[in-house]
């Protein structure tokens, strides 16, 4: 039996593809349902040729004919309940796959892990990113933010948390992330299964440009800030300051 998912023949009676796993069973059950449909109409007819007293070489005959006519069209249905679950299929296939925003946030540590500056700049400074493109600014990977020599990066996983019309919240919450200097000096790396980071993003010129981009992109665990402790303390005590 041919699986709708992946093409593979199985062997008849088969509930699930040898090949792909995929569940198989409802389409031999429509072949099944199909066969004993055509048994009782036959039955039926050949009771009924019977009781007009037709010789059964004649009864034989017409049943024959009848199974002709029918055969294509048990086989058009069968087709089509195969196209149908092969629609589902991809439809699910195709709304499967990750949004919009998850897909940005991809990007960017992927474009931090081959150090891509363009690529990292589409999805931080759009501005500065249409001045590379044209020629006009000529961007440093340091400058940027770039910071270590190299980067490892490894199994990223991601969950759209909410996306409401320019803004999205994506959790990364899974893979490993760490930079290298030359020398040989580590970031520590961050095992995102243990320290989820939830990255905020806006749409602008149908671009997702990914907020406080320099503190999402560090390679370790971001710092925690305690109840009552001010995000950015040294900011806080110098506002105070009259001089």
């Amino acid at each position: 039996m041919r699986c709708p998912y992946c093409g593979h023949d199985n062997p008849e009676g088969r509930r699930y593809c040898e090949e792909c796993g995929e569940k198989i069973a409802r389409l031999e059950a429509e072949r099944a349902r199909a066969r004993r449909k055509a048994l009782r109409e036959a039955a039926r007819m050949r009771l009924e040729l019977e009781k007009e007293g037709l010789e059964r070489e004649e009864i034989e005959r017409r049943l024959r004919r009848a199974r002709r006519r029918t055969a294509p069209r048990v086989g058009i249905l069968l087709a089509l309940a195969c196209l149908v679950v092969l629609a589902v299929v991809l439809a699910v296939v195709l709304s499967g796959g990750p949004s919009a925003p998850e897909k940005a946030v991809t990007e960017f540590f992927q474009s931090i892990k081959d150090r891509d500056v363009l690529a990292y700049l589409k999805h931080t400074d759009l501005d500065l990113y249409k001045m590379a493109k044209q020629g006009e600014y000529q961007p440093d990977l340091y400058a940027v933010g770039i910071d270590y020599d190299h980067y490892r990066l490894e199994g990223l996983k991601t969950r759209l948390v909410k996306e409401e019309g320019d803004y999205a919240e994506v959790e990364v919450v899974g893979g490993y992330f760490e930079g290298f200097y030359d020398q040989g000096e580590s970031s520590g790396g961050v095992d995102f299964s243990q320290y989820p980071r939830l990255v905020t993003l806006v749409k602008v010129e149908n671009t997702w440009l990914v907020n406080d981009y320099n503190l999402m992109k560090l390679p370790y665990p971001l710092p925690e800030i305690l109840p009552g402790e001010e995000e950015f303390p040294e900011v806080e005590e110098g506002a105070g300051d009259t001089g």
